[in-house]
This record gives structure tokens, sequence and C-alpha cells, in this order.
């Protein structure tokens, strides 16, 4: 699979103003299908990274299927190959790809969107100081070492404080006391003005709601509780604690390298 990735500049006459993005080029593209590039591009960097991730374990034999997509096709995707399937057409097969090279593709596009502060995904911008998503880090809570794969979400080993307040996150040689290191919730009540804390939320992707007359950054799954980040010059942690009258659970939302 060949492929590569260009700026596109163009008049928006819309607003008529000189405009730029990114597109994708595939040698012989319709052996994938014509809206193949379309589709891809269209993902949102989120979606992005976990495919990348989820990919990984399925050419590592940790996960055994892995399927994909925006609107017309579904890439379905085993250890050694995958599957174009137009959901257009009664789920018809149109082309096979080894994943390995379906994998290099997309994570190639990631890294690229990565690098380019001006690509338009979805209408999101990244931003220059884009912190990368780590996918893969070590958790200590006080007492054991968890390896751990995008989030995390269980309880913690002892809820004695002088145990947990030690807890760490590290990524190679970066080690980041996340208990202990420059730690802010994630609102307007102290720390952020509502503007910061919009552009945190689109730096990091999480939510915003609104609590009387309080901002608090949320996801789906954790709404109750309220987030905080942990940053040191290498590395920032968003997570929050849950409990009862003492945290007796942490949920990691996501590390990120500077």
């Amino acid at each position: 699979m060949k492929y590569k990735f260009e700026k596109y500049n163009y008049l928006d006459e819309r607003d008529n103003l000189n405009k730029s993005t990114s597109i994708i080029l595939i040698e012989n593209e319709e052996k994938y299908g014509e809206h193949f590039s379309t589709e891809i591009k269209n993902l949102k960097f989120d979606y992005l990274n976990k495919i990348v991730v989820s990919l990984e374990q399925v050419l590592s034999g940790e996960l055994e299927y892995y399927d994909f997509g925006y609107e017309v096709y579904s890439i379905e995707c085993k250890k050694e190959t995958s599957f174009v399937i137009d959901t257009y057409d009664d789920w018809k097969c149109i082309s096979e790809i080894t994943t390995q090279e379906i994998y290099d593709f997309i994570r190639d596009w990631r890294n690229y969107i990565i690098e380019d502060s001006s690509t338009l995904i979805n209408n999101e911008i990244p931003n220059n100081d884009l912190d990368l998503f780590s996918d893969r880090y070590t958790f200590f809570d006080g007492l054991k070492l968890h390896n751990v794969i995008n989030e995390y979400d269980n309880w913690l080993s002892s809820t004695d404080y002088s145990v947990w307040n030690n807890s760490y996150i590290e990524i190679q040689n970066k080690r980041i006391y996340i208990i202990k290191e420059n730690v802010k919730v994630l609102s307007t009540f102290r720390y952020f003005d509502k503007i910061e804390l919009e552009k945190l939320a689109t730096k990091y992707n999480f939510k915003i709601k609104e609590e009387k007359g309080i901002y608090y950054a949320y996801s789906d799954d954790h709404s109750s509780r309220q987030f905080e980040i942990s940053e040191n010059e290498e590395l920032a942690v968003i997570y929050c604690m849950e409990g009862g009258n003492m945290p007796e659970s942490i949920f990691i939302y996501g590390v990120f390298e500077k």
C-alpha cells in the first residue's frame, strides 16, 4: 500500500478566505474503494489513537479481531489480513490488505496530524502544544504495579493515604507522582476560567459541564467526580479519585507526553 499526505490550499468562497487542509493520496485507491481516503480523513483524532492501539494488540496477538470505520466502509482486521467491507453494498468484501499495512497507514496519518498543527479534522484543529497521548504506561498505586493500556479504572490496593499518596505513572525513564506534582482540579472554581478550561478540553479531549455556575471537566463514563490534572516537565495525567469518606478507587483518563 503506497500513500502520501499533502497540503491543499484553497479559497473558501463562503467567507472569501484562503484556507488549507491536508489530503491523503493513495496509489490505486479504487482498489480499496472510491471513498476510502475520505473515510479515513473524517476519523476523529481520539478514534485514530484508539485504532492504532487496537491494531497493535491484533498484530501482537493480544486481540483476536478488531473492526473500525466511518460510514461507507468497515475495515475488519485479524492478525494477518484485513478486509474492506462495503456496508452500502450488502456488506460485500471489496479488498484484502495485510493488517501490518493498514496499521502503518493509520499510524502514519495519526502522526502526520500531530506534526501538522494546521490540519483540520472534523473542524477540530490540533494545537501546536498538543501533548502526545500515551496508550501504554506503568501505574504504581502505592503497593502494586499495573501495566496499563489506555484508561485505568480500578480499586486502590490500599485506602491508607500514606500509601496511595505515593502513586506514580512511569513511561520509560519518565515518572510523575500524580498526587503530589502540581495537581489542579479541572474546574472554574479556583484554577481556571471558562476559556482556559475550554482550551484544555480541546487539547485533552474531555467534556465540560456546568453545575451551579461552576464548570467542570468530565467524560461520559465518569461524570460524578471531579477530574484533576497533575503535571511536570515531561508528563501530564488526568484522573479522578472515587469513594465514600475516602478515596477507594482511581480512574486514569489519560497520560500525555510533552
